[in-house]
C-alpha cells in the first residue's frame, strides 16, 4: 500500500502548476525531503538580470510544499523567511533543497537552501508548516501504523 502511494504522491508532487509554468524540475524527494532545479530562461530575471527573488522563493516553496507533504499528510505553509545570499544569473541552473528539521504532531520545520550549480548558497530559508488531520488521497489509504508513525 505504502508503495501505491509513494506512485500516487510522485505523481502529485509533477502534476503541474506553478512550477511547470516556471520550468521547474523535480529531482528527488523521501519522506521530509525534496530536491528541486530550475534552468532560468529570461523570464523569471529581475532588473539586474539576474534570477527574481520571487522565482527563487517559489522555487525554494515548491521544495518545502513536497518536502512537509511527503509523508502524506495534508501540510500548509505557516511561516517562512529568507536570507538572499548571492545573485543567481539567469545562465545558471539553480537547485532548492528542503530537508525536515523538526517534526511534532502539527507542526514541522525545514531548511531550504537554494544554490547554484558550483554550491554558491544563492538564498536559504526556514520554513515552517502545519501538519493537519487530513491526508491525501483519504485516512483509509494509508496504514494505521504509517498515520500514527507520521
Amino acid at each position: 500500500m505504502r508503495r501505491v502511494n509513494e506512485a500516487r504522491l510522485e505523481a502529485m508532487f509533477r502534476g503541474g502548476g506553478l512550477g511547470t509554468l516556471l520550468g521547474f524540475r523535480l529531482v528527488e524527494w523521501e519522506p521530509g525531503r525534496a530536491v528541486v532545479e530550475l534552468t532560468p530562461t529570461p523570464i523569471v530575471a529581475n532588473i539586474t538580470g539576474s534570477v527574481h527573488g520571487g522565482a527563487l522563493y517559489a522555487l525554494a516553496d515548491s521544495a518545502f510544499e513536497i518536502a512537509c507533504n511527503s509523508y502524506g499528510r495534508v501540510c500548509v505553509a505557516l511561516d517562512v523567511s529568507v536570507h538572499h545570499a548571492s545573485a543567481a544569473p539567469v545562465t545558471e541552473t539553480v537547485t532548492a533543497e528542503a530537508v525536515e528539521v523538526s517534526r511534532s504532531a502539527r507542526v514541522a520545520s525545514y531548511r531550504i537552501t537554494a544554490t547554484g550549480p558550483g554550491g554558491e548558497v544563492r538564498a536559504w530559508y526556514q520554513a515552517t508548516a502545519y501538519r493537519t488531520s487530513r491526508w491525501h488521497f483519504g485516512a483509509d489509504a494509508w496504514p494505521a501504523d504509517w498515520r500514527e508513525a507520521h
